[in-house]
This record gives C-alpha cells, sequence and structure tokens, in this order.
C-alpha cells in the first residue's frame, strides 16, 4: 500500500497542487503569527543590549531622598579602582519642532564623552562638539538637513534653538523608550534645570572582573538609596520592566491562523472527497486485488498527510514572509525604518508541522472514511460521487436546528445587559455560519438557476452551462462557497462594525460638545497658562472660553479617581453629556456629578453626600447626577465632576494633567474665520494646540482605522485561500467532466464558450459564497450594533457601502482568475481523448 501511496502521488500532483497551496497559505498565517510574537522579543533584547552594552557596572537609584545621583558622585566613581570610564546618564521630556513647524513630543539624553558608553551609533554627519549642537535620531530627524537649525522646546516652553550636526541610530528602540535628541550634558541642563543624573554607567579596565568592581562601587558610594549592579543584571532589569505582554498580540494573531486553518480544511475536505470520488474505481480495484477498509482508509490519510507535510514545510518559510512582511508595514505606517526580526524557535517549527499535518489529515478523514463505505463491486460499477451529490434529510434538520438556535440566541442577545448580550450575539452568528453552511446545498440548486436566467440574455448558454454545471452537484458548489462566505463574514463584520463605532463617536461626539475647537497642552505635566481662556475668550467671534482640568481627586471611603474640574457653566452651553440620573445643567459649589462607571463600583447615588479631598480638611460634595460622556482628548470627564472652584479646596498640592480649554464660538460665526485668529493668540503659548471638532473625530478614529486595515490584510490571506479552493475544484471538476467537454465539443461548442462557461460557473460560485458572507456578516453587526449601543457612546448601524461594495467587486474580479487555468486545460483537451475518457 505504501508503494501504492507513492505512486498515486507520483501520478497526480497537479491535482494535489491547490490542496497544498491551500495548506501552505495556512500554515504561513500560524508561523508568521508565531514569528511576529517572538520577534517582538528579539527586537527587546537587542534594543536592551544595545542601551547596557559596554557597561559593567550601573549606578541607580533605589529609593526617593536617596543620595543624589550628581557631578560629585560622578567623580568619585571615576576615582575608583578599576573603574576606566563612568558616564551619567539622564534622559528628559522635550518638544522637537518638526519640518512643518509643529511641536513633536520626544525626549534628549546626554552624549557620552567615552565612546564605548554610547548606546547609539553615528550615522551621518558627526556628534556634538558644542552646547550649541544637536544630533538626531535618523528616522525623527525626517525633513531636517545637516547645518539646519532647529528648535527643542522643554518642560516649561522655552524655545532653545541648536544646529543639527549629525544623526544616530539604534538597531531598534523596541519601547525601551530611548530618547531621539543627543546633547552634551551642559546643553541638556538648559533643557531641564537642577535634574540629576538617571543612572550612573561604568566601564572597567582590563582584567578587572564585574564582581569585583561592583564590590569596591558599593563600598565607595553603596548605600543611601543608591545600589550598584553589574551590567547584565541592569539588562535583565530594563528587560522585565519593559517585556511587552505579546498575549494580546499573540492570541490577535492566532485568531485569524484559526480562520485561515479552518478555510483551508474545508477546500482539503472538498478536495480529497472529489479525489475519492474520480479515483472510485481505482479504490475499488484495490479492494478487488485483497486491500481491506482500513488500509484503504490508511492510504487516504497517508496521502493526506503526505500533501500536509509538504506543503507545512512551505508555509513555515512562508511564514517567514509573512512576519517580515507585517514587520515592514507596521514600520512604514509607523513613518520609521523597521529592522525585521524572523527568529525561528523549536516552538514556530514544530507548532506549525504538526498543524499543517494534523488539519490536512482531520480534513481527509472524512472523505477516506466514505471511501471504505461501497461495496468494490458498486464502485466498479457507479462511480462514488453520484451517490452523495444531492443534499439529505440529515442536512436539512441540522440547518434548521441550528437557524433556531442562532434567532434564539439574537432574540435574547436584545434583552438582557450588554455583556451578555455581546456573549449571545457571537453564539447567534457561529449558530447561524453553521446553518449557512449546513443549508447551502439546499439552495444552490435554486440560486444557480435564478442567476443562469438572469445572465442568459447576456451571455448566453455560457450561463446555462455554468448554472448547470454548478447545480447538478450542490454539495460541491456549496462546499466549494462556503470557505469564501466564512472569511467575508468575518471581513464584513468587522468592516461594518468598525463604521458604525465610527459614525457613533462622531454623532456622540456632536451630541455632547456645543465648542467647536478645544486647547490643550502638548505636556500633560505643564498645564496651560491661567490667562489663556480669558486671551479666546477676548478673540472676535468666540462667545465663551471654559478651562477643564484633570486631577486625581479623594473621595475619602469611596478612595482616590481621576476627577474633572470645569465652570459650573459650562454644561448645557459647551458640555452636554447624557445624564441617565439627576440634572446637570450647571454644577455649583459643593456638588459633584459622578459618571456610570464609579457608580457602579461604589454604589453612590444621586443625593449622598461625600467627604472628599484631604483628611484634614474634608469638603462635603452632594452627587445631584450621575452621567455618561464621550470618551474624547480634551472632553473626556473622568469619573467625577466638580466646580472649578473647589479645585483648590479638593487638590492643595496644585499638581493637575489633561487640561483643556473649551472654546465656543458665536452664533453665526465662521469656523474657518475664526480659526487664525485662535491661533495667532495662541502664539504666546508654545505648549498649546488647537484641535477643531473634525480634528478630534480624526483622532479618535485614527486607531480604528489602523486596526480595520490590518484586519483586512490579515483577512484577506483566508480570502485567498477560499479563490484557492474554488481553483481547485473547478480543476478536479474539470478533469471529472473531460468526456462531457469533448461531447460538447462535438456538438459545436467552440474553445472560448466552454472556457467561458467554466469562467462563469466560478463567478457564480464566488457571488453565491459572497452574498451569503455578507449578508451574515452585516447582520451579525448590527446585532451587535442594536447590544452594545448606549447613550453616551452610541454605535450605529451603517453600512459601508464602498467598502462592501470592494469586497464583492473583489470576488466577482478574482473568481475568472481562480478559473482561469481550469479553463484552458478544459478548452485546450483533445477531443478525440476527451471521448474516450471513461
Amino acid at each position: 500500500m505504501l508503494r501504492t501511496v507513492l505512486a498515486g502521488l507520483r501520478a497526480r500532483p497537479l491535482r494535489l497542487l491547490l490542496s497544498a497551496v491551500a495548506v501552505a497559505l495556512g500554515v504561513a498565517f500560524v508561523a508568521g503569527s508565531l514569528v511576529l510574537s517572538d520577534a517582538v522579543h528579539a527586537g527587546l533584547r537587542d534594543a536592551v543590549a544595545v542601551q547596557t552594552r559596554g557597561v559593567d557596572a550601573s549606578i541607580s537609584q533605589t529609593r526617593r531622598g536617596g543620595a543624589a545621583l550628581d557631578d560629585e558622585l560622578l567623580a568619585t566613581v571615576r576615582g575608583v579602582h578599576g573603574v576606566a570610564a563612568a558616564e551619567g546618564r539622564s534622559t528628559v521630556g522635550a518638544l522637537l519642532r518638526d519640518a512643518s513647524g509643529r511641536p513633536r513630543e520626544t525626549s534628549a539624553t546626554t552624549l557620552p564623552a567615552d565612546q564605548g558608553l554610547r548606546p547609539f551609533d553615528l550615522a551621518d554627519g558627526r556628534l556634538p562638539g558644542t552646547a550649541g549642537e544637536i544630533a538626531i535620531e535618523r528616522d525623527t530627524a525626517e525633513g531636517h538637513a545637516l547645518g539646519q537649525l532647529v528648535t527643542v522646546l522643554d518642560q516649561d516652553g522655552r524655545q532653545h534653538t541648536f544646529t543639527l550636526v549629525g544623526t544616530v541610530t539604534r538597531p531598534t528602540d523596541a519601547g525601551i523608550g530611548a530618547a531621539a535628541l543627543v546633547l552634551l550634558p551642559e546643553a541638556l541642563r538648559q533643557l531641564a534645570r537642577g535634574q540629576g543624573f538617571d543612572e550612573i554607567v561604568v566601564r572597567a579596565t582590563p582584567g578587572v572582573g564585574r564582581p569585583r568592581l561592583v564590590a569596591d562601587l558599593t563600598g565607595a558610594v553603596g548605600g543611601r538609596g543608591v545600589e550598584v549592579v553589574t551590567g547584565q543584571e541592569a539588562a535583565a532589569r530594563l528587560l522585565d520592566n519593559t517585556a511587552p505582554d505579546s498575549s494580546g498580540l499573540t492570541g490577535f494573531f492566532t485568531a485569524f491562523a484559526v480562520l485561515a486553518m479552518i478555510v483551508a480544511a474545508m477546500v482539503i475536505i472538498n478536495s480529497f472527497t472529489i479525489l475519492v470520488a474520480q479515483r472510485a474505481r481505482e479504490l475499488a480495484l484495490l479492494r478487488c486485488v485483497g486491500a481491506g477498509k482500513r488500509q484503504v482508509f490508511a492510504s487516504v490519510l497517508a496521502e493526506a498527510a503526505a500533501v500536509g507535510a509538504v506543503a507545512s514545510v512551505v508555509g513555515l518559510c512562508g511564514g517567514r514572509g509573512v512576519a517580515a512582511a507585517l514587520q515592514s508595514i507596521v514600520g512604514a505606517l509607523g513613518g520609521h525604518h523597521a529592522t525585521v526580526y524572523l527568529p525561528v524557535t523549536a516552538r514556530t517549527v514544530v507548532a506549525s508541522l504538526a498543524i499543517g499535518v494534523l488539519v490536512t489529515a482531520l480534513a481527509a478523514a472524512l472523505p477516506a472514511r466514505a471511501a471504505t463505505r461501497v461495496a468494490p463491486v458498486d464502485a466498479l460499477r457507479t462511480p462514488l460521487e453520484g451517490r452523495s451529490a444531492r443534499a439529505g434529510r440529515p442536512r436539512t434538520i441540522a440547518g434548521l436546528a441550528l437557524l433556531a438556535v442562532g434567532v434564539g440566541a439574537a432574540v435574547f442577545a436584545l434583552r438582557v445587559e450588554a455583556q451578555a448580550g455581546a456573549a449571545l450575539s457571537v453564539a447567534a452568528m457561529v449558530a447561524l455560519l453553521g446553518a449557512v453552511l449546513a443549508t447551502g446545498p439546499l439552495l444552490v440548486g435554486s440560486v444557480m438557476r435564478a442567476l443562469g436566467a438572469i445572465c442568459a440574455p447576456m451571455l448566453g448558454r455560457s450561463a446555462r452551462l455554468a448554472a448547470l454545471n454548478a447545480g447538478r452537484n450542490p454539495k460541491r458548489t456549496a462546499a466549494s462557497a462556503a470557505a469564501l462566505t466564512i472569511g467575508l463574514a468575518v471581513v464584513s463584520l468587522v468592516t461594518t462594525m468598525a463604521a458604525g463605532v465610527e459614525a457613533g463617536q462622531s454623532r456622540s461626539l456632536d451630541q455632547q460638545l456645543a465648542a467647536q475647537f478645544t486647547v490643550t497642552s502638548l505636556l500633560d505635566s505643564q498645564p496651560l497658562p491661567p490667562t489663556l481662556p480669558a486671551t479666546l475668550a477676548a478673540v472676535p467671534g468666540v462667545a465663551a472660553a471654559a478651562p477643564r482640568v484633570s486631577f486625581s481627586g479623594d473621595l475619602g471611603a469611596l478612595g482616590g479617581w481621576g476627577m474633572t474640574a470645569v465652570r459650573g457653566d459650562a454644561f448645557g452651553g459647551l458640555l452636554r453629556p447624557v445624564v441617565l440620573s439627576g440634572h446637570l445643567d450647571r454644577l455649583g459649589p459643593g456638588e459633584l456629578a459622578v459618571s456610570q462607571e464609579l457608580a457602579r463600583q461604589t454604589g453612590v447615588a444621586v443625593g449622598d453626600t461625600v467627604q472628599a479631598g484631604p483628611r484634614g480638611n474634608p469638603v462635603p460634595l452632594r452627587a445631584v447626577a450621575v452621567y455618561d460622556s464621550v470618551q474624547a482628548p480634551g472632553v473626556d470627564l473622568r469619573l467625577a465632576v466638580v466646580d472649578l472652584g473647589q479645585l483648590p479646596a479638593l487638590d492643595p498640592t496644585g499638581f493637575s494633567y489633561d487640561g483643556s480649554i473649551l472654546v465656543r464660538l458665536a452664533e453665526g460665526a465662521d469656523p474657518n474665520q475664526v480659526r487664525p485668529a485662535l491661533e495667532r493668540a495662541l502664539a504666546a503659548a508654545p505648549l498649546a494646540t488647537l484641535n477643531s471638532v473634525a480634528d478630534l473625530k480624526d483622532r479618535m478614529s485614527a486607531p480604528l482605522r489602523g486596526t480595520l486595515n490590518l484586519m483586512w490584510a490579515l483577512a484577506a490571506l483566508a480570502v485567498l485561500i477560499a479563490f484557492a479552493g474554488i481553483a481547485n475544484t473547478l480543476s478536479l471538476s474539470v478533469l471529472e467532466r473531460t468526456r462531457e467537454s469533448a461531447l460538447l465539443r462535438a456538438l459545436g461548442l467552440t474553445r472560448g464558450g466552454l472556457g467561458g462557461a467554466i469562467a462563469v460557473e466560478s463567478v457564480f460560485v464566488a457571488l453565491f459564497g459572497a452574498a451569503c458572507g455578507l449578508l451574515l456578516g452585516v447582520g451579525s453587526a448590527w446585532l451587535l450594533a442594536r447590544v452594545a449601543s448606549t447613550g453616551a457612546q452610541p454605535v450605529l448601524f451603517t453600512l459601508p457601502l464602498g467598502r462592501l461594495g470592494v469586497l464583492l467587486g473583489a470576488a466577482v474580479l478574482a473568481a475568472p482568475l481562480a478559473a482561469l487555468i481550469p479553463a484552458r486545460r478544459a478548452a485546450r483537451g483533445s477531443l478525440v481523448a476527451g471521448m474516450a475518457e471513461r
């Protein structure tokens, strides 16, 4: 039997090619997700290695209030025996004006005098030699030329001008927060006055061991909150502190890998079902010469496993290409040069090969079992395919049961709370998808006849032949379309939900924000000037300008929470959050409004009084409203809101963050005409940035659009596998219909007409699968939108007709491409040889 299997593989390589392609694409996705997950950690290890290269010992503070890491301590360290070089490292936040003049948040660090302790490499030009020169990381310096003057703003908003003399590079940042600006120590002190070193790094003299160096440094400067560790320990701590949680990333790609493998499994099932049907006489002959059922079953599984093994190796190699492409795309979207990491671990190899082989073998198990259930004599007389071409009663019962489950889950989802409703909505989608797949063969015949009748006036005999060919084996046609149904259902669901969330955010912002502009600070730690609201209010065309300040407030027994202080009369005129209970037309002294989340977590209700502020001097606040508000930059009300006049009593430290100013224009004022005047008024506040409502909407939807584009790119692979399945089915059916095609040619059908019929058949199959997928995805999106929508954060059911049209158009246009090779093969076949085929 082994020799028979090997002979069959050699004799039918083309019949198994597209099945192998489907497996290879699915495994490529699995391998790519694993490689990408490992690449994140590889990049981080490289970044930490560069940040700590040359460092034999690291000195840092272990607690606040410890001994300062300053020039005096650095001088002491340099005098310790065994120290070849020691450098103080400092990193401070700064703003760099880009080529367009807009401030861009970044950070600056000192240039080590010792070349061996520099955590970067020179890319172009030279390193700074005077306090008026600067080097910038290569990607950050894009748009600036060497010799050009660049402007840097410190944490207080003061401007500093430097001459760009060089650019630096490092393999990757990988989230460790490496600084992009490099300055001499005296220049860095201009940006952060009075700040000491964050760390002192030491390079040992040759021959001095690290443990001995650490011991000597500990004796000289250790204690009083100062700790000395080896460079290896410092690197390990940095790696632990910055290691990302890759479970979310891995889960995200794994979900699409599972989708790809499910689609690939459906293609494999369909392919081997056809192959077994076409080889019924061959398998029956094996049974006649002594092969048992187990041997026939094992031979089909062995053939599938061989295909899966070869395809998995190809897919594993392709997975590295997928990971490389995704890293390059992410780097390009982020506007920087991406370092591509392609680590291949034993886990990746074993998982990819095992999944590919197992999925292929399991998918081929059903066709293999079917091959053993027919008596040898019957198989010699009648093609196996003819016995199972039509859908049976069990399929009808299963489809109706799944439909009932899906509809029931959808009805219950609309009647329960959002979290349970979301879970029921997913269950409803899965059940309805199962119903569509189960009842597909029952619907194919009617749909194909309708498509043939519709297209016959335009395409003539090709449309009628295509409808007859697609409808005469409904199980095969439905199975070919099923893979496309799954892929497009997921893509259309995500696309429609993203459009609904974006439309809901836009409507929510329009309803809850009466201001036309917001002014925010580029640095959360640096509040806007207190006189700025009055300055903006004096601009012609401005009706009101009210400050909004976020702070950490203590609500007594309720604990500490993120709170917001606004002017009491801002409600109604500038802010209109959704009020769930109580009233919020204005907010006066001694009053408090709490968010729905805070009310749910603490139990506070309208009418309750809480003791807020310092424990020694509490301020009684009475809850007057429970609200739900939009979470937009510069507009978010956090978990509780108080009148701005209460802020000094509630937060005596005066520390605030995320301050903003809401600007409402006078009736009839044109925002496009007022905006230049507002920007001129902000010239005295270099950290202030002006955003219109349209700008806020764009910032809110940008992450959503980026995620959607990535999901489209990932789901495209599943759709590609689906079209590989359509091409595979058509190729095998062309071989099956060789004699029939020759007979049609003998009766006068031209080669072009025969090829056209096969191409139209592929379009019909694609239309059926695409229509089912789009209807299922859009219907599920409607259900999820109804369940997830709230008063403050509505999710509108919005049909993105453009994107959905692209999906349908891509399916229609790609189908003839999938049929290109089968159509050419059918048209080029010899008429005489075809008539002799049995």
